[in-house]
């Protein structure tokens, strides 16, 4: 018997206030064996690619904080300002070029857009091995940025274009879990190529960036021949299965087929006041995901381990947020509340934060790190909150744009979180981490309540029309150009 996620997660779709009955109906009347072969189908050509894509994009731009406590940071004689830059400079050229990237991405296909970026970014990557000088570090630093930023908010676009909205927050729970491991497979493999340390007389820490940048060039190399842009263009789907995606996008945003691109839904992005809201939402979180991501074998080193100890020590944490980040996102599809989600995992990393500014004991300090990795939660949740309360293709990829560019703002400020002045205990950086939280926790909240106050003031709306008039209010049309802003939309709470 199909379970209620095979039967095209039709329980929640049926209760959407923006269903297209036509579509629904027409669900109804397919074989569960065929939709549950067609989503699995569909899990198997999507998920590794952006998986795969993904952790090669987080190993390339952190493992910076590797390479340093494995010699990088000797060999170029860098002080800890430029270091701190060299860390920065990275989200300048990432702030740049997401927002029209994300515009490129909609006007030409993903399926050539991303791997070419991967290829890109991982040659840079490999040619950090013939940086000679804090300049030249800083420079490239840039350019990987330059190169990286489009990735993330196209593989959030892309994979929103396949999936339904009460099924997005398992699945970039999926995605954004392989972050947690790069702290933690990062940290052993970055260990494990130092090993070849003076091979063919280069250093372990130049390996370390020769090694993982041809790596992922490989993988782009690759994803170009799997990799299918859109559903009504992919090779893998037969028509029947096509069509079963097709009409679960039409019944979960009534979205059609195919749309073309549009400057005023693209314009629409802009003018959207939540849009700079999520913005908000977005530093808040991602100053201190980056800030602990680019530090912890910093900080960890402030804990009395050093070189290849302090590597190794930082990845159990990052095993647990691994686990926490996968469960979060089954909890979020099965339960919904996403703001829930959101605002209780903010509350348990300040809570960590607080303690590790406020005790001595070391034991006591490297337990909170474990809980500090709750911070992965609000991430994955924001993707999925993000992507549900935005209808049609076009402002979708252009607001992921603008709010991950904008958010990534907060990355050029990350880097110098950890200064090495505050050391051991880095109080001041925990406290401005709880600061930005704190913005986030506000933010966040602005949203919730919007959100809510419209869809209540849609449904009065609704059932006033159809005392009036006797005709239920169901979408049966593009929401076209209002999109979210249609009378019928509902957002995702």
């Amino acid at each position: 018997m199909a379970t209620k996620e095979d039967l095209l997660y039709s329980s929640s779709i049926k209760s959407a206030a923006d269903v297209t009955e036509q579509a629904h109906v027409l669900l109804e009347q397919i074989d569960p064996a065929l939709i549950k072969k067609t989503w699995r189908k569909v899990d198997w050509n999507i998920m590794p690619v952006a998986l795969w894509l993904y952790l090669a994009s987080y190993i390339d731009r952190a493992n910076i904080g590797n390479a340093k406590v494995l010699g990088l940071a000797n060999a170029l004689h860098l002080t800890s300002s430029q270091y701190n830059w060299a860390l920065s400079i990275f989200f300048i050229g990432y702030v740049l070029f997401e927002t029209p990237s994300n515009i490129i991405i909609r006007r030409t296909s993903p399926r050539w857009y991303i791997p070419a970026l991967t290829v890109l970014w991982g040659l840079i990557c490999a040619l950090f091995a013939v940086v000679r000088s804090a300049s030249g570090l800083l420079a490239i630093r840039f350019f990987l940025g330059f190169a990286e930023a489009g990735f993330l908010p196209g593989i959030i676009y892309w994979m929103s274009c396949w999936y339904p909205r009460t099924v997005l927050g398992r699945r970039f729970g999926i995605l954004y879990s392989s972050v947690s491991l790069t702290g933690a497979f990062g940290g052993l493999l970055a260990t494990a190529i130092h090993a070849l340390d003076g091979t063919h007389g280069i250093a372990g820490w130049q390996w370390i960036f020769i090694v993982e940048g041809t790596i992922t060039a490989g993988f782009g190399i690759i994803a170009a021949f799997i990799m299918s842009a859109y559903p009504e263009t992919a090779h893998f789907l037969s028509e029947d299965e096509r069509r079963i995606v097709l009409l679960t996008k039409e019944a979960d945003r009534s979205e059609k087929g195919v749309v073309g691109f549009s400057g005023k839904q693209i314009r629409s992005a802009f003018t959207d006041w939540r849009t700079y809201v999520w913005c908000l939402a977005f530093i808040g979180i991602y100053i201190p995901v980056y800030s602990v991501i680019l530090s912890l074998p910093s900080v960890v080193t402030g804990l009395g381990y050093k070189g290849t100890t302090a590597t190794l020590m930082a990845c159990p944490p990052y095993g647990l947020g691994f686990f926490i980040v996968l469960i979060a996102g089954w909890t979020a599809d099965k339960y919904g509340r996403l703001f829930f989600h959101y605002v209780a995992s903010i509350v348990v990393v300040i809570v960590a934060l607080i303690v590790l500014m406020a005790v001595d004991n070391l034991v006591v300090r490297y337990i909170m790190f474990f809980f500090v990795m709750f911070m992965f939660i609000p991430v994955s949740i924001c993707w999925a909150w993000l992507a549900a309360n935005l209808a049609g293709p076009n402002k979708r990829a252009a607001a992921m744009g603008l709010v991950f560019s904008v958010g990534n703002i907060g990355g050029t400020v990350s880097g110098q979180i950890y200064r090495a002045e505050w050391a051991p205990r880095y109080v001041q950086g925990h406290a401005i981490n709880i600061g930005c939280y704190v913005i986030a926790l506000v933010a966040g909240a602005v949203l919730w309540w919007s959100y809510k106050t419209d869809n209540e003031r849609r449904d009065r709306v609704s059932k006033a029309a159809v005392k009036r008039t006797g005709v239920h209010d169901v979408v049966d049309e593009d929401l076209g150009d209002l999109g979210d802003r249609h009378p019928n939309f509902r957002y995702y709470l």
